[in-house]
């Protein structure tokens, strides 16, 4: 199979050339252990037996004779090799040593933390447009910060609209890209199926019933793009508060939920700080609940929350891809009568904002909260850009542009 090329390829490339080691992390098949071969001399898969039984033998031995980077996959199977890895840095802080994958975020632990300074975690998260369809993005998201709007002005997309509204359906995991919709929804629900029952056991405990966590990441998929509240999340999955926070930070801790915080700022006053929900992948979300393109097409609310969630997971991807650095929230008062969909705080002080609209037109009345931003931020304020599934990029106020979601990601 064609290897289509991934936003983190150059960036992790250039990681390995000043740090020992590198940790690629996120859910199950988001393609790490593809890109991490490209950049690896030599692998050990430890979700292979009898790999897996030599290096829990003597892990320092199994890695001492390879070539490096080496790339160790699946490495949660067997923990002991991450201090077997810390050790070896120790002695030897030479770039480029080892790359570890796993597909299951059981990274949140003392021993991982202990490789702090030693091992840098990147995320790889599904493919954004560009990536499915083995192109570059039209422009990069850094240009906005340093150039502002005019970095984006004329711009073209190189989708469609259709083809841009289509990620809400269409998963970005590349092992699931081109079946026919039927058969990807019903494999994309397998893939819940199996996170929950399988990849769940690297992180937690044993539960006495999965059925009631598929329960509650069936009724989180109803919320993407919203504010709802985790009570109403409860009460639709049929648990406990209890309960329902322990399933929570279990789908955090497998990659499956990336929330965005609520932004706060001290020039604003009054603004909430609850999250807005969203999956590592929308489509996954909509394949839970049969939603397709055409369920959708009469269903404008759902669609609208999910195309809105597919810009802020890509638009993320993005960013982080790219080392850019750039915290990520949302705005809204306490009120609900201001809200910016997503919010970036830049390294430097500096703010670039997006709202998301799925109309393929847009004019100065979608831009009036972006507006009302730049006018309290001032200069800080670097960017405002309105994305939609549109064909061209063009300003329509003071460092404010129409932007096709194509063009960025």
């Amino acid at each position: 199979m064609q290897y289509l090329r991934r936003h983190l390829d150059d960036h992790l490339a250039r990681l390995l050339e000043v740090h020992p080691a590198c940790l690629v992390e996120g859910v199950r098949g988001a393609g790490k252990t593809s890109t991490a071969e490209r950049l690896a001399k030599a692998t050990l898969r430890l979700d292979h037996p009898p790999t897996a039984a030599t290096v829990a033998h003597d892990p320092d031995a199994s890695l001492a004779s390879l070539t490096r980077p080496v790339l160790i996959d699946e490495w949660q199977r067997h923990p002991p090799v991450w201090d077997a890895v810390r050790r070896m840095i120790d002695a030897d802080r030479t770039p480029g040593q080892f790359i570890l994958s796993g597909s299951s975020r059981a990274a949140v632990t003392a021993d991982v933390h202990a490789g702090a300074g030693r091992i840098l975690p990147q995320r790889l998260r599904p493919m954004t447009l560009s990536e499915r369809h083995g192109r570059a993005p039209t422009a990069k998201l850094a240009n906005l910060a340093d150039q502002g709007v005019d970095a984006v002005r004329g711009l073209r997309s190189a989708f469609t609209p259709s083809e841009q509204v289509a990620a809400t359906v269409e998963s970005g995991l590349p092992g699931y890209l081109g079946m026919r919709p039927v058969d990807h929804q019903d494999a994309l629900r397998a893939y819940l199926d199996l996170a929950v029952a399988r990849d769940r056991a690297d992180v937690s405990s044993p539960l006495r019933n999965i059925s009631k966590l598929r329960n509650y990441l069936r009724a989180y998929g109803a919320t993407v793009g919203t504010t709802a509240e985790h009570a109403t999340i409860h009460q639709a999955a049929g648990v406990s508060k209890a309960t329902g926070e322990t399933y929570h930070d279990l789908l955090c801790r497998l990659g499956l939920i990336e929330e965005l915080p609520g932004w706060s700022h001290n020039r604003l006053k009054r603004l909430t700080r609850r999250p807005k929900r969203h999956l590592v992948d929308p489509a996954l979300a909509a394949a839970d609940h049969y939603d397709t393109a055409a369920s959708l097409a009469g269903r404008r609310e759902r669609l609208g929350e999910l195309f809105e969630s597919v810009a802020v997971c890509q638009i993320r991807a993005t960013a982080a891809a790219a080392g850019l650095g750039w915290r990520f929230s949302h705005m809204r008062s306490a009120g609900g009568d201001n809200e910016i969909d997503l919010v970036a705080d830049l390294p430097d002080g500096g703010v670039v904002a997006f709202e998301v609209k799925l109309a393929e037109t847009a004019d100065a009345a979608d831009a009036r909260q972006l507006a009302a931003l730049r006018d309290r931020l001032g200069e800080a304020f670097r960017a405002g850009v309105v994305i939609n599934p549109g064909t061209t990029s063009f300003r329509i106020d003071d460092r404010i542009a129409v932007v096709p979601l194509g063009v960025l990601v």
